[in-house]
């Protein structure tokens, strides 16, 4: 069975120890801002919010690439054929999640769920980031989290107002010492 990537925001400490092992895997070298996951913080509220690639069922990246280079593979993962692919930043204006970005060459790049070994999820202390398969729950959470999308701006402008709007409806509690989630 398919497994999914999920969130939950009430347990995301801010720490950022998935971004820079996810740039470390990905890029060979901690650079955070190549990461293919990213942390939106909210320190005046005392919340971070980790935005993901959700492997959309329907993905827009894919539907907007002219040369058919945005693929489903056999794990049911979007990918990038890189061989296929022009830089012509037509999937990056695409994702609604502003999950996929371009390197300085114009070649794009988001998360492949690790060959289904998410290092982001095995180094998330505070199980922030689950990678399992779906039950009643996930979906529902899942499906919560995607129904928020935005059309316009950058990848970083689209991120921002979904860790918003997933905050909004995050179940907030109290922080004391002992809090986990």
């Amino acid at each position: 069975m398919e497994k999914l990537l999920l969130v939950i925001p009430n347990r995301c400490t801010g720490c950022n120890r998935c971004t820079y092992v996810c740039s470390a895997v990905k890029e060979g070298m901690f650079i955070p801002f190549r990461a293919r996951i990213k942390i939106n913080n909210f320190p005046h509220e005392g919340y971070s919010v980790p935005s993901i690639c959700f492997q959309c069922p329907s993905a827009d990246c894919m539907k907007a690439c002219p040369e058919g280079a945005i693929i489903k593979n056999e794990r049911g993962v979007i990918a990038i054929d890189i061989n296929k692919c022009t830089g012509c930043g037509k999937c990056v204006t695409a994702c609604t999640y502003g999950m996929m970005e371009q390197y300085e060459s114009g070649m794009p790049y988001k998360c492949d769920l690790c060959g289904g070994s998410p290092a982001c999820v095995a180094e998330c202390n505070f199980s922030a980031l689950v990678f399992k398969e779906p039950d009643s729950i996930t979906r529902k959470q899942r499906a919560q989290q995607m129904k928020q999308r935005s059309t316009k701006g950058s990848p970083s402008f689209k991120r921002h107002e979904l860790a918003v709007n997933i905050l909004d409806q995050a179940v907030r509690v109290p922080r004391t010492p002992g809090y986990l989630g």
